[in-house]
Order: structure tokens, then C-alpha cells, then sequence
């Protein structure tokens, strides 16, 4: 999701599509849980602190409510009576809708959750079960960063493009040794705005895994340096002029639902801070 990534990405040629390693299950032996987000309720603050408490951020660590380098058409804000987000039967629901009058000219309102404050590990298994939404623009992500605030690196667990229903994108964005790396890959799935799917990294010092409900998508090397605790971040932004996803027609909205986001960690890096 971070701005230089979207930025190469429109650039051409990195972009590959397919699936790799077909077939192979994930094993739940041998991980240990250490976070759960389950929705039976829901807090969130602006500065990720609510009644001397740790809650969900509803911004960027530097306080952002968009990325204008990734020509997004978004703003993100608040949770609130006329905010983005609604709890319903366990579900989070981020809702994109058009709003008048947002700072830049923004034409979107939307949600934003990051978990800084809630969780920051190095390596384990996190993933996301969500609903999708569809319509050319719309833009949800699961994302992982550095717990420091530096970037890269970076870990994209998923990425949809909203008229690309039968298609999301995983990626990792590095820069071991000072030379830029960005590997985005194409992942073909059934219809993601039809129903839940899980989407998944199972993230160690020597390899990275991806995994569509539990089955193995694509894999890579982990890169040298993308050894530091990070935290989680999931979002819908809004596509504009020039941006990835297209620009989003300006009457346009859609949702994103959340059932759950876990993080567990491999027995044998249970020591890992």
C-alpha cells in the first residue's frame, strides 16, 4: 500500500500474475496464538489510546489520513455515529462512501485500522477473514510495517482491486543492501465479493508464504533486511486520477468486512521479540 510501492507498480513490470505451489495446506502444528481480533466489539481512537487503553488507530502513525502519492481519492476518518465503521453480528464493516466537503478534495470518506499499539512481532502467521467489496476504485488491503516507522520493508498480505474480482495481490517491498526491491504477484481467486476468505503470511527469517484459505499461493525468499517487529494494518482506500485501481466514480461506495484478524507465532521462534 505505501506510496513508492504504487508508484513502481504504475511504472510497469512488476506486476506478475499466477499461482505457485498449488495445493499445499497450512499446518496449524506448532503456532501459538498471541493476538485475536474477533469484532464482538470495537474501539478506536485517532491516537490508537482510548481511556488509558490500547485501541485500534484510525491513522497513520504520522498522523496521515491518506497517501497522496498513491493518488488516493480517500479520507480517513474517525469512528463516530457518522464514521465508517459499524460492528454487525462479529463483523467489522469499513464503509467508503462519498462525502462533500473533506480536506485536499478528498471525495471519499473511509476506514483506516492499524494495531501499532495492539501487537508488534517479528515473524508468525497473520491473517485476515474477509468480504471484499466490488466496483472499479475500491481498494481494501492487510498490510504489515515496521513497528520503528521506517520503510521499507513491507509485507502486502492482500490487495484487490474492486473490478478485479477473481484476482488480489500479494507483495513485499524490501531494500537489503540499499538496491529496491518490489515483487508483486498476481494471485487468481473465485469471487471475492461473493463470500469470507482467509488470506494469510506465514512470515519467517528464511522464507515468506502466502495463503489463500489455508492453501499455499506463492512463496519467496525473505529478504535481508525485513527482520524487525511489525504491525498490522488493514484499510479501504478509494481510488483517483491515475492511481492503481482506477479513479472511483464519484457516487460510488462499498464495504469491506472484517470477521476476524489472528497473528500466532512458530514454536520455535517463540523467543522472537
Amino acid at each position: 500500500m505505501h506510496a513508492r510501492r504504487i508508484l513502481i507498480g504504475l511504472l510497469g513490470g512488476l506486476v506478475s500474475a499466477g499461482v505457485a505451489a498449488q495445493g499445499v495446506r497450512l499446518s496449524r502444528d506448532g503456532l501459538q496464538a498471541t493476538f485475536a481480533e474477533e469484532f464482538d466489539h470495537f474501539a478506536a481512537s485517532a491516537s490508537g489510546m482510548a481511556e488509558g487503553r490500547a485501541v485500534w488507530r484510525t491513522t497513520y502513525i504520522g498522523g496521515d489520513r491518506t497517501l497522496p502519492g498513491n493518488r488516493e481519492a480517500q479520507w480517513y476518518v474517525d469512528n463516530g455515529p457518522d464514521g465508517p465503521f459499524r460492528l454487525r453480528d462479529g463483523v467489522l464493516e469499513i464503509a467508503a462512501a462519498p462525502t462533500p466537503g473533506l480536506p485536499r478534495g478528498m471525495t471519499h470518506r473511509s476506514g483506516l485500522i492499524m494495531g501499532q499499539r495492539l501487537l508488534n512481532q517479528q515473524y508468525g502467521y497473520f491473517e485476515i477473514r474477509a468480504q471484499l467489496p466490488r466496483g472499479r476504485g475500491l481498494w481494501p488491503a492487510f498490510w504489515l510495517l515496521p513497528s520503528d516507522g521506517a520503510w521499507p520493508p513491507e509485507i502486502d498480505v492482500m490487495e484487490m482491486l474492486g473490478h478485479e474480482r477473481g484476482r488480489y495481490y500479494v507483495a513485499i517491498h524490501a531494500r537489503p543492501g540499499g538496491r529496491q526491491v518490489d515483487e508483486v504477484t498476481g494471485i487468481v481467486a473465485p469471487d471475492l465479493s461473493a463470500g469470507f476468505h482467509v488470506f494469510g503470511v506465514a512470515w519467517r527469517p528464511d522464507r515468506i508464504r502466502f495463503y489463500l484459505d489455508d492453501v499455499l499461493v506463492h512463496e519467496t525468499a525473505t529478504p535481508a533486511d525485513m527482520h524487525r517487529p511489525m504491525y498490522l494494518l488493514a484499510n479501504l482506500a478509494v481510488g483517483g486520477e491515475g492511481s492503481w485501481p482506477g479513479a472511483a466514480a464519484r457516487d460510488l461506495s462499498g464495504v469491506y468486512r472484517i470477521d476476524w484478524i489472528r497473528v500466532w507465532q512458530f514454536d520455535d521462534l517463540r523467543a522472537t521479540r
